[in-house]
């Protein structure tokens, strides 16, 4: 019993500092150790018990935004024909407010510049982790794929996802614009046809 009660209080406190740290990306607040500890209510060791640094619990947060993809994927899974793997994840990325994702991503980092190496660091990682989750989603649905097969596919087309990301935001500034959308769907589609064809 005392177990379940600290392992329920341990889950508090992180969702307490994840929510914190949503709360104060939400504001456009580039926050300090200290001021995220005041808002989520915890002791800084607190946070670091959970959290390797700052930049880890803005990838946690990121990465929770980014899970839309794999809910996405989720409600987007056809036959579940080891060829429609392909189709599944491309609709997921095509049914997710991936540009809404990004312009959070960008406010979280403080609006960087393409080439800052800080904030591209946290930016890959965060499509890392989802890349990661969403190879296990895909080897649990595709049970007779090879779960090679199913990382390589996903990591082409989340690090395609990273690239164009990179170039949405240097052209457009993260904004979620119509026209900032548009380019974002011209530039998507360019990304899945060529991981698609190959050269």
């Amino acid at each position: 019993m005392t177990i379940d009660r600290r392992s329920a209080l341990k889950a508090r406190h992180r969702r307490a500092i994840l929510d914190a740290a949503h709360a104060l990306i939400s504001e456009g607040v580039r926050f300090s150790v200290d001021q995220l500890a005041d808002r989520a209510d915890v002791s800084r060791r607190t946070i670091f018990n959970h959290f390797v640094s700052i930049d880890d619990v803005v990838t946690t947060v990121c990465t929770e935004m980014l899970h839309m993809v794999i809910d996405g994927f989720r409600t987007t899974v056809t036959s579940g024909a080891r060829e429609s793997m392909f189709a599944d994840v491309a609709g997921a990325l095509r049914a997710t407010d991936v540009p809404g994702v990004i312009a959070y991503l960008w406010r979280a980092l403080g609006g960087f510049a393409p080439g800052d190496p800080q904030a591209t660091l946290i930016f890959q990682a965060t499509f890392q982790r989802t890349s990661e989750e969403m190879a296990r989603e895909l080897s649990r649905k595709y049970p007779e794929a090879d779960p090679l097969d199913a990382a390589i596919l996903v990591s082409s087309l989340m690090n395609g996802t990273v690239v164009i990301a990179t170039h949405w935001i240097a052209v457009t500034a993260a904004a979620t614009d119509e026209r900032s959308r548009t380019l974002w769907h011209h530039l998507l589609e360019r990304m899945i046809d060529t991981v698609r064809t190959g050269y």
